[in-house]
């Protein structure tokens, strides 16, 4: 299994045990100010928070930041779009040159995004799948969604595997990988046709996935309607706590 990203690691730490709709409702909030933050400074408070949250949870930082790997080439272009295109006073003295103003602008909006996948991998690191659908659901739950043609419970569980699927690709593409290497395929020469090669039998096999729990819910004869949870979920005075005191705090900073 390619990392810890968006798969669940068992602990019995705080985060581990706190309600997963306090935790989702903070991940939201965090998120809305991490795109609200407009200086690097700023990033690097929030990610020493989130290196903070992460030796709570008892989980290896270095594992999270390595499982970053397979979207280093996004994280990559968009540094360099910002880095070249952006206006501003030129580093070097060719005629097409990066400019420091781009430089820090590539900076806060890459450092926005690996904030925003670290602490979803955060959220999905420290709660069961199961749990996470149910607290979707329960959020979900109000809003008048059946008048739009759908249902909490349809949501929350195509948000749910969505995100069980991630790393099951990661894992995926792995093997497909290997097996290519073990038999003889040098890709690094041909990077276009190596990652096509690569591509296409991911592709075949995340339907082949898909098809696979499609026939299993019908199986199980699902319906998308409300039904019963497992875990009866309850909020307790600290997730009560944390919940307020991430939304405050993120509701002082954006408008102060």
């Amino acid at each position: 299994m390619a990392g810890p990203v968006f798969s669940y690691v068992a602990g019995s730490s705080f985060l581990h045990t706190m309600d997963p709709r306090a935790k989702i409702i903070s991940v939201m909030s965090l998120s809305i100010l991490i795109f609200n933050l407009s200086l690097f400074s700023h990033l690097l408070v929030v990610a020493f928070l989130f290196a903070g949250l992460t030796i709570i949870a008892g989980l290896s930082a270095s594992s999270m930041v390595r499982s970053l790997r397979p979207m280093a080439i996004f994280f990559g272009f968009i540094f360099l779009i910002h880095l070249f295109f952006t206006d501003g006073s030129p580093i070097f003295s060719f005629s097409y040159s990066p400019t420091y103003e781009g430089l820090e602008k590539g900076a806060v909006v890459t450092g926005r995004f690996i904030l925003l996948i670290l602490f979803g991998s955060l959220l999905t690191s420290t709660t069961r799948p199961a749990l996470l659908t149910s607290a979707i659901e329960r959020l979900l739950r109000p809003l008048p969604l059946r008048r739009l043609g759908t249902t909490s419970f349809e949501i929350a569980t195509m948000m749910s595997l969505a995100i069980h699927f991630i790393p099951h690709l990661l894992w995926y593409v792995g093997q497909v990988r290997d097996a290519q290497v073990s038999r003889g395929l040098r890709s690094g020469h041909h990077p276009v046709t190596g990652m096509l090669s690569l591509a296409i039998p991911a592709l075949r096999g995340s339907m082949r996935m898909a098809d696979d729990v499609a026939l299993s819910m019908e199986s199980r004869c699902y319906q998308g309607e409300y039904r019963t949870s497992l875990f009866e979920m309850r909020m307790g005075m600290s997730d009560w706590l944390v919940c307020a005191s991430v939304v405050l705090v993120t509701a002082i900073i954006l408008y102060t």
